[in-house]
């Protein structure tokens, strides 16, 4: 049956449809990406280390009202963010149904959560860190942007591989062509201050 014009692509969770034309690829709007976040509780936070390389941390967290909440001892991380406040948090994961894999990127900034009313809001108290060491304090992101994908899981690819040929970096931009040198121009004629016989000046009278 030949689908109609009123016909709309598949829906994301929340009843968007997706905005990716490809149809085995749904890029997700941001509702579900949140939906997706309060599912699971696994992510991978991504820094720029004091000295600027970057690094990564898998951790537990809580997603709360445009946030996502972090337990967190006074470690590398706490110090990592003071110094490059701009972070990225990544998580994965697969459907209930397992037919498909979903991955959502998160960008924005970290910092300390300093508020007890904040920390009993949001929730995080009630979170299990997986690793045994111990977490006394609390660290948010602030998201700026939200991104997330998902396709089917029969969908996976394998590809022939193939090296580079060449430079593999992206070409250089021409460099746009200069504007033509203006010349100089001719300098205007000088002309001195106009004698006639009216400007002469008699010189002294002498007897012959």
């Amino acid at each position: 049956m030949n689908d109609s014009p009123n016909d709309s692509p598949k829906d994301a969770p929340n009843g968007s449809p997706s905005a990716d034309p490809s149809p085995r690829v749904e890029r997700l709007a941001a509702s579900a990406c949140w939906e997706y976040l309060q599912s699971a509780e696994l992510g991978r936070l991504a820094v720029d280390n004091a000295d600027g390389a970057p690094d990564i941390f898998p951790v537990n967290y809580v997603a709360h009202e445009g946030a996502l909440y972090i337990r967190t001892a006074r470690d590398a991380k706490l110090l990592h963010i003071a110094q490059h406040p701009m972070v990225a948090f990544e998580v994965d994961g697969a459907t209930g149904d397992d037919d498909h894999y979903w991955s959502v990127v998160i960008r924005g900034k970290a910092e300390r959560v300093t508020r007890d009313d904040e920390i009993r809001d949001s929730g995080v108290r009630q979170l299990a860190s997986w690793s045994p060491t111990a977490k006394f304090f609390v660290m948010k992101v602030v998201a700026n942007s939200v991104t997330g994908r998902r396709f089917p899981r029969h969908a996976s690819r394998k590809d022939p591989l193939k090296a580079f040929e060449g430079d593999a970096t992206l070409p250089t931009a021409p460099e746009p062509p200069r504007p033509p040198r203006a010349e100089r121009p001719a300098p205007i004629p000088h002309f001195g201050p106009r004698t006639g016989p009216q400007d002469t000046i008699p010189g002294p009278r002498t007897d012959g």
